[in-house]
């Protein structure tokens, strides 16, 4: 009998060990496990790498297909990565569609990752090829490092790195991300305090007519001004977009403008249509438009007065029904813009499918006015279907007269830059206002 109890301890140990250390999808390690077994490797006195690797579109796949051959494509993935790496390196499953490989000895970065994303571009499941796409971040460790977790956020941000850059498999962590890191933690730390403190001001970048000359819009822009310096928005926006802060700013600028609205709309009788930009974080959020109106009503002013303005990349998330989210925001009076088009992320389809009134040309393309180049083509493409869909279109970044003249030869509605004015503080833009009756 105590041999029983003694045989069935043993059985429960080990099951509690295999719940602890083992992912039951893939049989791999698991989160644990990969702590467990790095932390082990790290003493020993040789070259160590490590690597993280996710699939691209992983939520789309499982959508699409089910969470069965979602499932099962995690079981090939991980089979497929271990016939890539030696017996004696370390492959677990973190999170999701997440894997972490850590490798001891050296290592050809460039050869490894070739081998494993010819691996993985194509698994086979039943009798079907499937083509996938991953990134991977690698972090090659200092012989004194061991941290696991330090060493963990490292190859995790080589991997945010390449976010968006398509013809790039993997990033390689530079010391330039350690002070990238630090910087992060330093305006993480910084965030609240500037909300509570009215660090953020809302500037407005005017809109001018290309048939009128005249100012018919104008973009709000948020600056942080911190201690009397100017922290720039390429710098927090993408760690609020990462920590969610981005929700709270959103709100912050939006009401900051409808306030704005509401003290021009005393003393102007005509004023121009303000767009505000909305990130992804705020749009997914249960009760933005409710949240987002009781503010517009707050301020007696109405939705007319407002154009939505969202990222071209927000537009191609296949996780979000994002023609769904956008109707509802037409319904209640707002109009809506595209922000960055031709960055890369869309198609020309999507202007037709979305109910968007304005689209708003990358800088990129106006940078090489004058080149005679693919890009000139494509603008013109850009501006020519845009009148066929009856959408208004605006140029951002324009600074010379040269783009000035070509953007109204091609029939762009608006132009937005520094050739016509900067983004003026709200005193100033109000002063802009009234000048450009």
């Amino acid at each position: 009998m105590n041999r029983r109890y003694k045989k069935l301890g043993i059985e429960k140990r080990n099951r509690l060990l295999e719940l602890a250390y083992i992912d039951p999808i893939t049989g791999l390690g698991n989160y644990n496990a990969y702590l467990a077994r790095t932390k082990e490797k790290l003493e020993m006195n040789d070259k160590k790498t490590m690597i993280i690797l996710d699939i691209d579109k992983f939520k789309s796949f499982n959508k699409k297909y089910g969470h069965m051959k979602g499932n099962e494509l995690l079981r090939r993935v991980g089979e497929e990565i271990k016939h890539a790496i030696r017996k004696t390196d370390i492959v677990c499953r973190l999170a999701n569609d997440v894997f972490g490989i850590f490798l001891v000895g050296e290592v050809d970065v460039e050869n490894i990752t070739r081998r494993l994303n010819n691996k993985i571009s194509r698994i086979k499941i039943g009798d079907i090829w499937y083509n996938l796409r991953i990134s991977m971040g690698v972090y090659i460790c200092d012989k004194e490092e061991k941290d696991v977790q330090s060493i963990i956020d490292k190859a995790i941000m080589a991997h945010d790195s390449i976010k968006g850059k398509y013809h790039v498999p993997y990033g390689v962590f530079t010391e330039d991300f350690e002070q990238k890191m630090i910087r992060e933690s330093e305006i993480e730390s910084m965030m609240e305090d500037a909300i509570k403190n009215e660090e953020f001001e809302v500037y407005y970048q005017p809109q001018i007519s290309t048939k009128t000359e005249k100012m018919e819009g104008a973009e709000a822009l948020v600056r942080w001004k911190k201690d009397e310096k100017m922290i720039s928005p390429s710098e927090f926006i993408p760690i609020f977009e990462k920590n969610y802060f981005i929700i709270k700013l959103d709100e912050y600028v939006y009401e900051r403008v409808c306030k704005n609205i509401q003290e021009m709309k005393k003393q102007i009788k005509e004023i121009p249509k303000i767009s505000v930009n909305i990130s992804k974080e705020s749009l997914l959020e249960k009760d933005f438009l409710e949240k987002y109106m009781k503010i517009t009503e707050q301020y007696g002013i109405s939705p007319n007065d407002i154009e939505i303005e969202i990222t071209e990349r927000t537009t191609v998330d296949n996780n979000i029904d994002m023609k769904e989210i956008l109707e509802e925001i037409k319904e209640k009076g707002f109009s809506i813009a595209i922000d960055d088009f031709g960055s890369g992320y869309s198609s020309l389809n999507m202007l037709e499918m979305l109910p968007i009134d304005m689209i708003k040309i990358d800088k990129s393309f106006i940078d090489r006015i004058g080149e005679k180049n693919e890009t000139i083509n494509l603008l013109e493409i850009i501006l020519l279907i845009s009148k066929k869909l009856n959408l208004k279109t605006v140029a951002e970044g324009v600074e010379k007269s040269e783009q000035v003249q070509y953007l109204k030869k091609e029939n762009c509605d608006f132009i937005q830059g520094y050739f016509y004015a900067k983004p003026l503080e709200f005193d100033a833009f109000k002063n802009y206002v009234e000048e450009n009756k």
